[in-house]
Formats: structure tokens, C-alpha cells, sequence
């Protein structure tokens, strides 16, 4: 206690001393700013009379050593400087004294110069040309003025701190002698201030009970020590009771749990009472470990459940919840993915198996053999494309880093279209490119697939003499691919869906040859390369596709 009153009596008066030390620094630095500033003004009032008056006066012959003179061109570049050779400088346009003298006619600025290293002074006046005649001086701030005076400020501190040491230890002692000769035993005989009298009083009546809470303390802490042990991801702490002790962050936000507070010493069911919980609370003696994964709101966790004992004793139980969300989630994808390829795959096989048995049991006769072999070729097309499309998919989700390379977007775009002309024509459909001639480092691959399948789904569901519009362009630091079509619109319950694998629309305008991934492919390739995808359709009336990357 003594030390402490001496640190509070000590410091406070260095403090004092500093802060008065400083409002006079303040002070004097201020009023030395003032009056310079004051004769910078008038300084510069006469140069510019002097120039207004004489245009063709030659800076250079005066001597002025004082203060920095620019003259600075309506366009912001310097083309005299008193201090060094104005080529060197940036252009001034976007500097605050040179903005307002162009508006007001005259401007004063204070800033820190980075080039000189001290604070510097502005003020600019426009000329009767135009032009921008801006004077400067550089002053010592309050720390250089500190500096300069540190001998002074130093014995001033030195003879404070001999002071204040002195005095503060007087002090505190003399505070501090009555209160240590308190007899805490009795604290109630010992009334040595009367501000400490129903302090003391409190001490005396309280005394018993602090040693009982201090033996509840203790276990209370041991118990808390060994339990946050266990402690990972949600985390429930139990008593052997069954009783809620601590519910962690995480475990909150798993149970929507606003004040936790309130559950504690609660039974565990106030929590949650599904049937995992109802029997891990009836059977929690007998069970000395658990997992099992569980759902809650919409995720999904490993639920691992614990009981604690110390010294053969139980102390109590925990439960952590380990999400496992995305585990699951994948899994399930799996599956489906699966499932979706067998059911994919199996139609066109069962087709070609068919006609292939048909052809193989001679029922087939000799006139038919080519339209059979055609069909056959048709269906082994278009499940080699599928098998293609699966395997280019599962190489973008691999995350395997694809090499860049130099395109030309326009040509890339182009060989596009061209590609996918003859199969518009066959459906009346017309296609219109409008692309700017925009060279990039691209995945020559991505991008190609990109356009392909935009412009391939835009014909595909596309309405008969139908139009299908591809514009490309920049905007500041990024480029657009916009494919828009006059087809078929998308249901506003299905565009959350088209991006999911072999989801169809309308399975009544899809062909034959659709493997039912080309949106899942954009999307992948498009997450792959960090850019966004909007997709905005009006049933009936046809869809717009969006593509946003940033250029490289």
C-alpha cells in the first residue's frame, strides 16, 4: 500500500510537471507559428504584386534565402522552384493549397513535409495569369523546440523528481502507519479513520463466511481445471448431476443459446432434449465414452461424450460437438454424383447394348445396318462427351492449378461461334458476337469451355428463329462475358438449381447429346478463377448470363 500511494503522489506530480511543460511547448510553438505565418503573407502579397505587375520578372535575380517559392502552372506542373529543380517534382494539381488558390484565389495549409522532414507552412495566391504562386517556410515542430531546450527541460525534471520522491514518501508513510497496525483478528476494535469504519465492520461480520466460500472456491477451481482439459470446439461442462456448469462460445451458437447464464445449474434436457441427449442424461454414470454424429439446425456433428474422473472420483462430464458439416455434405454429393452418373450412363449403354444384340441375332435387315451403326455411334458419342465432361469436371475440382497462357478473347470467342453455327442454323437460330479485341492470361481451355457451353445451352433452349447475343467487354480492372437468349426463360424455383450435375429445366428442348454438366463446368471453372456468375431469366421471355473477371 505504501508504494502504491507513493507511485499515485509521485507520478501525479511528474505528470503535472510534463503536462505543464508541454501546454507551454504548445503554447510558444503556436504563437511562433502565428507570427511567421503572418509574415509569410505579407511576403507573399508583395511577390505577387511584384509579378502581377511585372510578368516577365525574372525569380531568379532576387535573393530569397527566408522562405521556398514555386510558381505552378494552371495544370498543376511546377516550372520554378527557389530551393531545387522544379523537373524533379510531381505535378501539384491535387495538392490542398494549389486546389483552393484555384478556387478562392488564396489558401494557407499546415502538413508534415516527407521531403524536408519538418512542418512546413503554405500559402499559394493566383496571379493575374492564372497561374498558382505558392510561398513556404518550415518551422520546428514542438519536439525539435523540446530538443533545443533539453538541457533546461532536464534539470527542471531532475530537481521535480528529487521533489516528488521526497514528498511522496512522507506521505504514504504517515497514510499508511495507522492502517498497519489494524488488528485483523478484530477488526472492528481497530477504527483508526472513520472512513475505514464500515469497511472494517464488513470485514468482521463477513469473516466466517469467506472461509466457507474459500473451501467452495478451491473445489470449485479444481474442478474447472480438470474439465478445461477436455475443452475443443462446442464444448458442454456437466456436474455429476447432470447440472450444466459451462457452455462454451461455439456450444452457444449450436443451440442458439442467447444467455447462458440462465442454464446454468440446469438440467442438460433444458438444453436440448432429442433422444441422443435423453439417454446420454439417464445413462451418463454407465457410459464412460460416446461418439455418434448427430444433426442440429441444419448441421451436422460428431458428438463425443466424456466422463471425468479424478483419482477414481467423478467429477463430472463433457460434451464436445465437432462439426462435421462439410464431411457430410461431401459425402452425400458422392453419393448423389454417383448415383446420377450410373442412372447417366446406363441409357445410353442399355441403347447401344440393344441394337448391338439386335445386329448380332441378324434381326436387323441389311437396308438398316447404317442407320443402326449411325445410332449406335450416336449414343457412344455422346456418352464418350459425357465421360469427358466428368473427367475435365473432376480435374477442376481437384484444385489442380491449370497453366495460364497469352489469348486473344475476341479470336478465342469467334472460333467459338463458329464452331457452334452450323447447329443455330438448324434451329433458325441467330448468333451475334460483339467482343472487344481484349488480349489476357487465361486458361485457353477454361475460357473456351466457357463460351461453349453458355452459347451452346443459349441455342439449345432457345425458341425457333430465336436470337442468342454474346458481348464481351472491359470495365476499369475487370472484363464481362454477357450471353443473352430470347429462349425458353428459366422457372424462378429452378435457378438455384441449374448449376447442380444433369439438372435439366425442360428435358423437352435439351438434345440428345447434352451430358447435363455444361453449367456445372462454368461454375466450377469460374469459382476455380475467382470471378462471379449471375444469372437473371424471365420465363418465357428468355435468359441473360453474366461472367465477372478480374483482368490478369
Amino acid at each position: 500500500m505504501i508504494s502504491r500511494i507513493f507511485r499515485s503522489v509521485f507520478f501525479t506530480t511528474i505528470l503535472v510537471l510534463i503536462l505543464g511543460l508541454g501546454a507551454s511547448l504548445f503554447i510558444s510553438s503556436y504563437q511562433l507559428i502565428k507570427a511567421d505565418s503572418d509574415d509569410l503573407i505579407s511576403f507573399t502579397t508583395k511577390l505577387e504584386n511584384a509579378i502581377n505587375n511585372n510578368p516577365s520578372l525574372d525569380l531568379t535575380l532576387l535573393e530569397i534565402d527566408d522562405y521556398r517559392v514555386n510558381l505552378i502552372h494552371k495544370d498543376g506542373h511546377v516550372y520554378y522552384d527557389s530551393k531545387v529543380d522544379p523537373s524533379t517534382l510531381e505535378n501539384h494539381s491535387d495538392r490542398d493549397e494549389f486546389i483552393q488558390a484555384e478556387k478562392t484565389g488564396k489558401s494557407r495549409v499546415y502538413r508534415y513535409s516527407s521531403t524536408l522532414g519538418q512542418r512546413t507552412v503554405y500559402y499559394a495566391v493566383r496571379l493575374n495569369s492564372g497561374d498558382v504562386l505558392r510561398c513556404a517556410y518550415t518551422t520546428e515542430n514542438i519536439f525539435s523546440q523540446a530538443l533545443s531546450l533539453g538541457l533546461h527541460l532536464f534539470i527542471i525534471l531532475l530537481l521535480a523528481i528529487v521533489v516528488s520522491v521526497i514528498l511522496a514518501k512522507r506521505i504514504s508513510a504517515k497514510i499508511v502507519s495507522p492502517i498497519n497496525k489494524i488488528d485483523l483478528n478484530n477488526p472492528a476494535d481497530n477504527v483508526v479513520y472513520d472512513e475505514l469504519k464500515p469497511f472494517l465492520e464488513r470485514i468482521d461480520s463477513h469473516q466466517h463466511r469467506i472461509k466457507k466460500l474459500l473451501r467452495k472456491v478451491t473445489a470449485a477451481h479444481s474442478q474447472i481445471k480438470v474439465m478445461t482439459a477436455y475443452m475443443s470446439e462446442g464444448i458442454i461442462f456437466l456436474n455429476k448431476k447432470g447440472e450444466v456448469i459451462l457452455i462454451n462460445q461455439s456450444a452457444q451458437s449450436i443451440f442458439n443459446i442467447d444467455e447462458p447464464e440462465k442454464y446454468k445449474g440446469d438440467s442438460l434436457l433444458n438444453i436440448n432434449r432429442s433422444p441422443i441427449f435423453c439417454s446420454i442424461f439417464e445413462k451418463r454414470e454407465e457410459i464412460e465414452s460416446l461418439k455418434q454424429d448427430i444433426e442440429l439446425s441444419g448441421k451436422y456433428y460428431k458428438l463425443i461424450f466424456n466422463k471425468i474422473s479424478e483419482k477414481d472420483k467423478l467429477v463430472g462430464f463433457v460434451l464436445l460437438f465437432v462439426d462435421i458439416t462439410k464431411t457430410k455434405q461431401l459425402q452425400m454429393q458422392r453419393q448423389e454424383f454417383a448415383s446420377n452418373v450410373s442412372h447417366e450412363l446406363k441409357t445410353p449403354l442399355q441403347s447401344i447394348i440393344g441394337r448391338a444384340e439386335l445386329i448380332e441375332n441378324g434381326i436387323v435387315r441389311p437396308d438398316d445396318l447404317q442407320n443402326f451403326g449411325k445410332k449406335i455411334r450416336s449414343e457412344g458419342q455422346a456418352l464418350l462427351n459425357m465421360i469427358n465432361d466428368i473427367m475435365f469436371l473432376s480435374k477442376v475440382e481437384s484444385g489442380v492449378k491449370a497453366q495460364s497462357e497469352h489469348i486473344n478473347l475476341k479470336s478465342l470467342s469467334e472460333s467459338v461461334v463458329d464452331s457452334l453455327k452450323e447447329k443455330a442454323s438448324k434451329k433458325g437460330v441467330t448468333l451475334v458476337l460483339d467482343s472487344e479485341d481484349l488480349q489476357m492470361n487465361f486458361v485457353r481451355r477454361y475460357m473456351s469451355e466457357i463460351l461453349y457451353n453458355l452459347i451452346d445451352n443459349a441455342i439449345k433452349y432457345n425458341k425457333e428463329n430465336g436470337t442468342v447475343n454474346c458481348k464481351i467487354f472491359r470495365q476499369e480492372h475487370k472484363f464481362f462475358i454477357v450471353v443473352k437468349d430470347t429462349g425458353i426463360g428459366i422457372p424462378k424455383e429452378d435457378q438455384d438449381r441449374i448449376f447442380e450435375r444433369f439438372f435439366c429445366v425442360d428435358r423437352s428442348h435439351s438434345n440428345k447429346d447434352s451430358t447435363g454438366l455444361g453449367l456445372t463446368i462454368v461454375k466450377h471453372i469460374v469459382e476455380e478463377c475467382h470471378g462471379t456468375i449471375d444469372v437473371d431469366s424471365k420465363l418465357g421471355e428468355g435468359t441473360t448470363f453474366t461472367l465477372a473477371f478480374e483482368m490478369a
